[in-house]
């Protein structure tokens, strides 16, 4: 069984979006407040961590204070968004945005890659490749992609399957229409990985608040428990998926 720990103000809007959790998922026993030591308590029970009505940076000194006692080694946390379209029109798929590491170095993306990569295997399809498209809104004026992507793609292209890791700019990355013009693969891409938060940003907001088309549930991977980063105008339906997905 796996308990809800709540960090923050846990106001009507998140106990209910528990509740409708508990009837959807079986496996879910309750909920209780964290404590202020930043210790589990002890109890049998699975614990997932979840933020509440708490700013983003206190949530996360929290997690990374539970976690350092949890895990000997160095670990890192990164964020991930599983973005859904509400037409499904579109299969679902991966933005890492960055909101953990903002200026993410050449080390720090080979764990944020990895962790989408992993968080992707299991949940999706993973009896096959995803496609890994790595996106720039904007670089020097010859290529117009991030020197940071550029360096880490030619790293490490030859550790992943041939045609499932590429680069891309941000005008050409989401219209498959546009991709083929421009000789660029037309795939849709399972997997989206930006080089700083701005670009995340922008294309989280673009899909989700303009387009009205899709929806996300934020994940951070890498954490000892699994921890659900809610954003606070999150409604209850997309608090309740998110207590129901990170509960499986």
């Amino acid at each position: 069984m796996k308990k809800i720990l709540c960090f923050g103000n846990v106001t009507d809007k998140y106990k209910n979006a528990i509740e409708s959790a508990m009837r959807e998922c079986k496996n879910i026993s309750g909920w209780e407040y964290a404590p202020d030591n930043d210790e589990l308590p002890n109890s049998t029970d699975e614990f997932v961590l979840m933020k509440c009505d708490i700013h983003s940076d206190d949530f996360l000194r929290h997690v990374i204070a539970i976690n350092k006692k949890l895990i000997s080694e160095k670990f890192y946390l990164t964020h991930c968004f599983i973005l859904f379209s509400k037409s499904e029109n579109h299969m679902p798929f991966i933005l890492s945005d960055a909101a953990c590491v903002p200026m993410p170095d050449e080390n720090q993306l080979t764990h944020i890659v990895e962790n989408a990569k992993d968080l992707y295997d299991r949940l999706f399809d993973n009896s096959r490749a995803p496609i890994i498209s790595l996106i720039s809104a904007g670089g020097d004026t010859n290529t117009k992609i991030s020197p940071l992507l550029h360096s880490w793609y030619d790293a490490h292209k030859n550790d992943f399957e041939k045609d499932t890791l590429r680069i891309e700019q941000l005008d050409v990355a989401l219209d498959s229409h546009i991709r083929n013009d421009k000789h660029i693969s037309g795939k849709t891409a399972d997997i989206i990985i930006v080089d700083n938060i701005n670009t995340g940003n922008a294309i989280l907001k673009s899909l989700t608040v303009l387009s009205n088309d899709w929806y996300g549930i934020g994940f951070l991977i890498g954490a000892k428990n699994t921890v659900i980063l809610n954003s606070r105008s999150a409604n209850e339906y997309a608090l309740t998926q998110n207590i129901v997905m990170a509960s499986k």
